[in-house]
């Protein structure tokens, strides 16, 4: 079982830079990337990464990701994060592209479509509009803190 801990929005923003990056970089670059104040904030939240074991100094002084983290309500797909939520909402609109794959048919042939058919795209329809919104949202705003699993 993992241990849950918190971590500030700036040392998020950090990581995610990182990881993105894939190669070593250096704290100016990171603090441009970043929207970070000041260099010294990047070098203070390297040196937090480094102590949490997520990231190490080569010998040129730049640094790069040791480890991904798993983020709570995100998913790493590549050097991208990505809310659960949108996910979620995908499946959904990949469920809705099949139903309509079966409605379309019909609608041309003229054959009758039962109600609980047409109940069931609404909902689909629902679903995935709810998950896609809410995970736009979740991405958007980030929290003032966040948390991962060591």
């Amino acid at each position: 079982m993992g241990q849950q801990e918190e971590i500030n929005v700036t040392l998020f923003s950090t990581y995610v830079v990182l990881v993105k990056a894939g190669k070593p970089i250096g704290p100016r670059d990171l603090m441009r990337s970043a929207h970070l104040s000041s260099p010294s904030v990047a070098y203070r939240n390297l040196q937090r990464l480094i102590d949490l074991g997520y990231a190490t100094k080569d010998d040129y002084g730049n640094y790069v990701m040791k480890r991904k983290v798993a983020l709570r309500g995100y998913v790493w797909v590549g050097r991208r994060l990505v809310p659960r939520f949108v996910l979620f909402g995908l499946v959904f609109v990949a469920v809705l592209i099949a139903e309509i794959a079966v409605l379309v048919p019909h609608l041309f042939l003229g054959s009758p479509v039962e109600e609980s058919f047409w109940l069931l795209t609404m909902v689909t329809v629902i679903s995935a509009s709810i998950f896609l919104f809410e995970g736009l949202r979740f991405r958007r705003k980030p929290r003032r803190k966040l948390q991962y699993m060591v």
